[in-house]
């Protein structure tokens, strides 16, 4: 089939029509012109391009020699304007659709290439040897990466000798994953393996070798600690708090440093007691208490201890609960001790929770969102009880991507 793409979809594919039917390309541009067939899988089809016989003004060079391969990465080949407009686009498409209007739209900020501080890849050692590096789009094909633009020089300095390590390590057909994450004192390292169960004396030392010759601060087996030369941690508001490889914290340093900032700027001068709810280890958590007193609720518990140890230490007035929100939010009564709230859910919203805002007497809330959709979606229902979204910031944090991150402030008098 022959087709002409139209525009850019919300999962980042290139629409196109044929013959009333719509149709999503990937690594396609606006103007493109291509040839593409149907490949039907088991459980679902998949569109591989045949030809382009026109390649629109749109495009420009992927900087990286995997693009198109990688699952990564899907907005490489598109130029910077048409990325920005696709991007600012998906926050305004979902805004639009529940009829909520932004008082102040911020410019979208970008955070650039290389600064991704946490990865997961999957190893293999397959018959040509040690594969390691992401998945191959819509597939469980490994891409044996030899380059990533997304993550810091320090991580993608070190891909190439886990590739070495396990590929002495393991046998064909064996495999896992490793989580590294970059902190303030060296990377975080977790493999995850079932093949790995008793190392031998020699893997030991092979394993405290590597950890000790690559400024990899902790080796993890399975979550467990197996080498420690230093506890990680990152800094959050002057805090150091214990992190973890593998378990949630936010892309990139920069994310974070941008973030606090317009969250700083969206806060109340004067907060008498604030509460941050999904606040994870307390990203924006040490930030609200810098203000006044402060209540946190997470229902992770690595994140919990995390969060309270480092706030003991610091003596820092901030007090963690666990509490599943989604099943259990803090009720119209529970909300009445706040001046300030401040919601960093995943990316499913905060449903049940913004309907007890919505009730309560709070006036000021600031909202962070993963997810656009879920954003506007719970943006009406505090809109619809009086708020008005003063201002609103898009960010991309995670580059190349069909994701968007969301900063938005609301009022109400």
């Amino acid at each position: 089939m022959k087709a002409k793409i139209e525009s850019i979809g919300i999962d980042g594919d290139g629409i196109a029509i044929v013959d009333d039917q719509k149709y999503f390309i990937p690594f396609t541009a606006p103007g493109d012109e291509v040839e593409f067939e149907v490949i039907k899988g088991k459980r679902y089809s998949r569109i591989e391009i045949t030809q382009f016989l026109k390649e629109s003004e749109l495009r420009q060079p992927a900087p990286c020699i995997h693009f198109g391969d990688c699952g990564g990465c899907k907005l490489q080949h598109i130029n910077r304007e048409t990325y920005q407009d696709y991007k600012v686009g998906l926050l305004k498409r979902a805004l639009d659709f529940h009829q909520v209007e932004a008082k102040e739209w911020m410019p979208l900020h970008i955070i650039p290439s290389r600064r991704r501080r946490r990865i997961s890849l999957t190893f293999a050692h397959r018959y040509e040897g040690m594969m390691i590096g992401y998945m191959r789009r819509g597939t469980k094909w490994i891409i044996d990466n030899q380059e990533c633009h997304l993550v810091l020089e320090e991580i993608e300095q070190l891909i190439p000798k886990l590739r070495s390590l396990l590929a002495g390590m393991f046998q064909q057909r064996e495999s896992g994953t490793v989580d590294i994450l970059a902190t303030k004192v060296g990377l975080d390292v977790n493999l995850k393996t079932g093949f790995l169960k008793n190392p031998t004396l020699e893997q030991i030392e092979v394993l405290t070798a590597f950890t000790r010759d690559n400024n990899i601060a902790r080796l993890l087996l399975n979550y467990r600690p197996f080498v420690t030369f230093r506890e990680p941690v990152v800094n959050f508001s002057g805090v150091d708090v214990a992190v973890e490889a593998g378990k949630f914290l936010q892309a990139s340093d920069d994310a974070d440093e941008f973030m606090l900032q317009r969250v700083s700027d969206y806060m109340p001068e004067k907060v008498t007691r604030g509460v941050d709810l999904f606040s994870g280890r307390g990203t924006f958590t040490f930030l609200m208490a810098q203000k006044g007193p402060t209540d946190a609720f997470e229902c992770e518990n690595d994140a919990i201890n995390a969060l309270q140890t480092a706030a003991n230490q610091a003596q820092v007035p901030i007090t963690v609960t666990k509490r599943d929100l989604f099943a259990n939010p803090l009720t119209v009564e529970e909300l009445g001790q706040y001046d300030f709230i401040f919601v960093d859910p995943p990316r499913a919203g905060a449903l049940t929770q913004v309907q007890q805002v919505a009730q309560s007497t709070l006036q000021h809330v600031v909202y962070i969102s993963c997810n656009p959709a879920s954003f506007a979606r719970d943006a009406k229902i505090l809109c619809d009880a009086g708020f008005e979204l003063e201002s609103v910031t898009p960010l991309d944090q995670f580059l190349w991507s069909e994701h968007l991150e969301v900063i938005g402030k609301f009022y109400r008098k």
